[in-house]
């Protein structure tokens, strides 16, 4: 990816714009959660997978939230936690969620996913307590790559964009759709989603945007990351 001082100018334009109006992660702001919502975090990053919308629905209903309540959980077998969890993201209209539950990809990755957390003592809080311990300079790829090694459905930016919005991760660039339409309207080519699949693709593509873009800019990935997704739209029309 060549980015020439012309791109760089045009990304401190948008910083510049925009910094004062995205909302960025608070640090650590996971300590600050109680472990039921933390859950409902993790059930959402596997519900927006195909489209966001349902997980809009699910977040804004109190009800289907009751109903995939951490603890609420512990009681019922493989069956009937995935059943409930089923109805519950069916009705919020969650892309993929079958209703034949043989089919349904998303609530089986989630009832893994649960069973995984449960292991633990104090569920989401203790295993958070545990990556959060990790150390050195490759601790937050580390905790990436504990992510998407224990859970079904959480991929590479999937669990970037998790630990980065709970203030875990700060070194980290979430590649969506969204960052890959901007960089495609300024000529700068990333990797399809399908490649981004691939652990490597993934971490030379984000390395290369944080070193030649975040680096000069002198602004971390996390806040770049944040600008770009929020205010996407304008974003697009001000690069036109």
């Amino acid at each position: 990816m060549e980015v020439s001082q012309q791109h760089l100018d045009i990304f401190q334009g948008i910083i510049d714009t925009y910094v004062n109006t995205t909302e960025f992660p608070i640090k650590d702001l996971w300590r600050q959660i109680d472990n039921n919502s933390l859950w409902l975090r993790l059930v959402g990053q596997v519900n927006v997978i195909g489209s966001a919308s349902g997980n809009n629905r699910f977040i804004s209903r109190q009800d289907l939230q009751q109903q995939l309540n951490f603890n609420a959980l512990d009681a019922l077998n493989d069956y009937d936690l995935q059943y409930v969890i089923n109805h519950a993201i069916r009705a919020a209209g969650v892309r993929y969620a079958s209703a034949n539950l043989e089919k349904c990809g998303k609530s089986k990755a989630l009832v893994h996913n649960y069973r995984f957390i449960a292991s633990y003592h104090n569920g989401m809080k203790g295993m958070m307590d545990e990556i959060a311990n990790y150390k050195g300079d490759t601790a937050e790829l580390e905790r990436i790559l504990f992510l998407t090694e224990h859970f079904k459905f959480i991929k590479n930016k999937s669990a970037r964009d998790f630990l980065m919005s709970l203030g875990m991760n700060t070194k980290n660039i979430a590649i969506d759709i969204r960052i890959q339409n901007i960089f495609s309207h300024l000529g700068l080519k990333l990797p399809d989603a399908s490649k981004l699949n691939n652990k490597k693709i993934y971490e030379d593509a984000e390395n290369e945007i944080i070193n030649k873009i975040c680096t000069p800019l002198k602004i971390a990935p996390v806040y770049f990351d944040r600008i770009l997704f929020q205010n996407y739209t304008e974003i697009i029309q001000f690069i036109k």
